[in-house]
Order: structure tokens, then sequence, then C-alpha cells
């Protein structure tokens, strides 16, 4: 049913609470009943956004962020999440990222792409994300930060760096 709707919908999984209670719990602060249920709903996901990927059903980047165990400025993980338990490359996890969060928003037009004319909302960081995602979450290899084609942050001596 989602195939057919793929035009007009997006799902969104949000798998930050689940990867953190499987991977990161302190033992003993989940029941082991309660994380095995957690590691099969992280299963589950795997093989449903795998599917949902070769279907060209539009996932975006997007999670359960502000609690104790996914604090908020952690977002970026949701991209690595992506990679390694959806079975997406890092380049599609990007596109969900960018592309269809802008598509979801309605500004599909106008952004969530380089593109001459878009809105300029941009990252600029120290290595290549397609290579390693976990380079966006790395708050020291962020040179630069632009709003609206306007720069919020600037390292220029690690932007000088870079292009010489």
């Amino acid at each position: 049913m989602l195939e057919a709707a793929k035009d007009r919908v997006f799902v969104g999984p949000a798998i930050g609470l689940l990867h953190a209670a499987v991977h990161e719990a302190q033992p003993g602060t989940i029941h082991p009943g309660v994380r095995r249920g957690f590691d099969l709903g992280l299963e589950a996901a795997g093989r449903t956004y795998r599917a949902m990927n070769k279907r060209g059903i539009r996932v975006v980047i997007g999670g359960d962020y502000g609690f104790a165990r996914t604090p908020q400025g952690q977002n970026a993980r949701d991209i690595e999440h992506f990679v390694n338990h959806l079975g997406y490359s890092p380049t599609e996890a990007l596109i969900c990222a960018t592309r269809y969060g802008a598509e979801l928003m309605g500004l599909g037009d106008e952004a969530g792409l380089v593109r001459e004319g878009f809105l300029a909302d941009l990252l600029l960081v120290d290595g290549d994300p397609v290579a390693n995602v976990r380079v966006l979450q790395d708050r020291n290899r962020i040179i630069g930060i632009w709003k609206g084609g306007t720069a919020h942050k600037l390292d220029r001596m690690a932007l000088d760096s870079l292009l010489s």
C-alpha cells in the first residue's frame, strides 16, 4: 500500500531510541525481556526499511531526541543509523536527510539540493560524509554553517587549510 502511495507519503522510522536501548544502555538498566523486544524491533525495522528503499518509498531522517538516552544535538546519528541498521548507502541516507526532508516540507522546488537558486543551508565538514557519515557528528569537523546563504559559523583557518 505504501508503494502505491509513494508519490504522496513519507515515512520516518525514528530508531534512535531503539539503537540507544540495544547498543548503549548500561547493563542492568533495561529488563532482559524488554531489551530483547527492542532488539527484535531494531531487526524488524532493518528488514522493513530495506524493503521500502527497494520500492522507492521516501523515508526521512528524524528521530526522538530530547531524552536521557537520545539528547538534543545528536540528530546526525540518524544518518549513521540508516546506514548501519536500515541498509541505506551513505548517499541514500544523506538524500533522506536533505532532499526528502525538503520535499516533506513542501520545499522540494527550492531546497534540499545544492543547486543554483535553491535555499542555501549548507554544512562544510572536514571529511567526506559519503566515505564516513560519522564526520557529521563531530562538531570539531564542522568548518562552516550557512543558513539562507548567510554564514553562521566559519572557521577560516580550517577552510584555508582545506583549500591549500
